[in-house]
């Protein structure tokens, strides 16, 4: 009997060490913020859709006073999205979807409900997009779908066509020449200053 026991309590401590020891889940990471932004309508020039993705919750994004309404954030290539977090204003959502789209054309819904509720809501979702937008059919309130911030979580992503900086690099940080394109002028004496290079 004591055998069974000691045995027992021996593995019960060897699986409490492997369930310690097991790595941590990969954080998600925040794709949406600062990234490209539209939106069906725009309720003034002060609400404009950028508004619901600077991390500013002082800002926000609000649309006419009609419904459906949307607003898609460009991720800038492809990402796997694991959640998305609407901060809602007074004029929230009561019907609405998350989808997620390759082409901005083409979308499949990740996430639908009737019965939003308006405030903050974390939503757990599963699904691959460039594009990711919210799209409301019924308004919670009589004014505008109105979003202090619209943020896309997950992995991949990255800058969209024609920004041209790329996302950094441990290895890009280390080279001696970045990755974009460089010149050099010399300023031969200005005026009070010895002379420099600007690159």
């Amino acid at each position: 009997m004591k055998a069974l026991i000691s045995l027992a309590t021996t593995l019960g401590l060897a699986l409490t060490l492997l369930a310690g020891a097991a790595p941590p889940a990969a954080a998600a990471d925040l794709l949406s913020q600062g990234k490209p932004a539209t939106a069906s309508s725009t309720e003034n020039t002060s609400t404009p859709a950028s508004a619901a993705l600077d991390g500013n919750t002082g800002t926000r994004w609000s649309s006419t006073f009609s419904d459906p309404q949307w607003l898609r954030v460009d991720l800038g290539s492809t990402a796997a999205i694991s959640q998305v977090v609407l901060r809602w204003e007074t004029g929230y959502a009561r019907a609405f979807q998350i989808q997620t789209s390759d082409n901005g054309t083409d979308w499949t819904s990740v996430y639908s409900t009737t019965t939003g509720t308006g405030g903050e809501q974390t939503l757990d979702v599963s699904g691959n997009g460039r594009y990711v937008r919210i799209l409301g059919t019924q308004r919670g309130t009589a004014y505008g779908y109105s979003l202090w911030e619209f943020q896309v979580y997950g992995s991949g992503g990255g800058n969209p066509p024609g920004n041209g900086i790329p996302n950094p690099t441990t290895a890009s940080l280390e080279a001696t020449n970045g990755p974009l394109p460089t010149a050099s002028y010399t300023v031969p004496r200005p005026s009070g200053y010895g002379s420099g290079t600007i690159t």
